[in-house]
């Protein structure tokens, strides 16, 4: 793994939380609250979701996990990895392809849960569409 590229919790209290994150210094949240919001906080992302319908779980539904956590991993090792957590008995989501999302043209994911129920995905963006973040 690379780095930790997104952390996000889920909330009742959307436009709530998007007023209290702007007031302590995170500007760049969406204005117009939706489904996510997210704020670069470095080279990471730190957000929140709207509680309906929750994070995506890779399947093409959505969870009421209470937190998000993405792992960025370089595109070349994601079949590796994958077959890493399916040796150790962690079932991952098929693989889901993202255009333009964090700096990149074209990423793919892939989800899976942890024993406390965290919706935990392993992102990897291509390396020719990566931008510096």
């Amino acid at each position: 793994m690379l780095r930790v590229s997104e952390v996000a919790f889920l909330t009742t209290k959307l436009q709530e939380c998007v007023e209290f994150y702007k007031m302590i210094g995170m500007e760049d949240l969406p204005s117009e609250p939706k489904r996510i919001n997210f704020a670069n906080v470095g080279e990471q992302l730190f957000g929140f979701c709207d509680e309906t319908p929750g994070f995506i779980d890779g399947y093409g539904g959505y969870t009421k996990a209470l937190f998000h956590v993405a792992f960025e991993v370089p595109s070349d090792t994601l079949d590796d990895c994958i077959a890493f957590l399916n040796a150790k008995g962690i079932k991952t989501s098929p693989k889901n392809e993202f255009l333009d999302w964090h700096g990149t043209a074209k990423s793919t994911s892939v989800y899976f849960t942890d024993p406390a129920g965290n919706m935990m995905e392993l992102w990897a963006p291509e390396k020719s569409a990566r931008q510096d973040l």
